[in-house]
């Protein structure tokens, strides 16, 4: 006898985490804590954990400070999908217009500007595009 298929045929419905974000870094607990349970249910190690959580809040933080969204509500969504070879992340953000693959290299004798150059040596496939009035970038973290 044939296994009943499931209802749905979505198979994002099982791999997928989406949360959305006031512009409050208090949010900065609930990337943590959406991390955390996405990559206990993939059975994804701490590295993978650790280079998520980094990536995310550097984004986030960067789209509060810079790019208008602090105080906003609903200001950042994130979406996490499970790949056999990695995870695929979606950050959407309401600021203003900003690419980071356009952002300069750090500058050595400068504090800060770190952030997005951690982002790009973490992540890989990184792709930004504008929607209506939200920034989008896409990327990977290989497994």
């Amino acid at each position: 006898m044939k296994t009943p298929q499931p209802l749905w045929h979505n198979r994002a419905i099982l791999t997928d985490a989406l949360f959305v974000l006031n512009g409050d870094l208090s949010e900065l607990t609930r990337i943590t804590a959406e991390t955390g349970r996405f990559c206990r249910q993939h059975s994804l190690g701490p590295e993978v954990e650790f280079d998520l959580n980094l990536s995310l809040e550097e984004l986030f933080t960067n789209a509060l400070r810079h790019g208008g969204c602090e105080g906003m509500k609903e200001a950042v969504q994130i979406r996490l999908s499970a790949a056999d070879d990695g995870v695929r992340v979606e950050f959407l953000d309401r600021g203003r217009r900003f690419d980071p693959a356009g952002a300069p290299s750090p500058d050595p004798n400068r504090i800060g500007g770190l952030g997005l150059h951690l982002v790009r040596s973490i992540m890989t496939d990184i792709e930004y595009r504008r929607a209506g009035e939200s920034n989008c970038i896409t990327m990977r973290r290989c497994l």
